[in-house]
């Protein structure tokens, strides 16, 4: 499997912390997908859910890396299951700041659906809308 490197930008709400990346790593993923037509785009954004609806334990972190660029890689295989399709990330920077608010370098709400140890970049679904 290929591993590329790039560099996000971390940006935080309410609930969330992600990293947005270059929309062009989903559209050359999307391409790559056989009747990528067939792919609904995301509802959001290109990005990397790096907290989801998880409460932080050390709250004092919250916002501290607002704007900061970090870097991550990411497959270039394009994994699927029945309803999503999604590229595999790996980043040690966003581990480290996933524990330096209290958590685990990993949540359900961070991982890709199949359940890897690692971040992810959705890149479509097949939900009928």
């Amino acid at each position: 499997m290929n591993w590329f490197s790039s560099i996000g930008i971390l940006r935080y709400s309410e609930h969330y912390l992600v990293v947005d990346v270059d929309p062009g790593i989903v559209e050359l993923a999307r391409s790559l997908v056989p009747k990528a037509w067939y792919l609904n785009r995301q509802k959001y954004a290109p990005h990397i859910s790096v907290v989801r609806h998880e409460n932080p334990v050390v709250l004092k972190n919250w916002g501290k890396h607002e704007g900061r660029e970090v870097e991550f890689k990411y497959s270039t295989y394009v994994y699927n299951d029945e309803v999503y399709y999604w590229l595999q990330v790996l980043s040690p920077t966003l581990n480290n700041i996933r524990i330096e608010f209290g958590l685990s370098k990993f949540s359900e709400r961070s991982r890709p659906p199949d359940g890897h140890d690692c971040f992810h970049i959705t890149i479509g679904n097949t939900k009928k809308v």
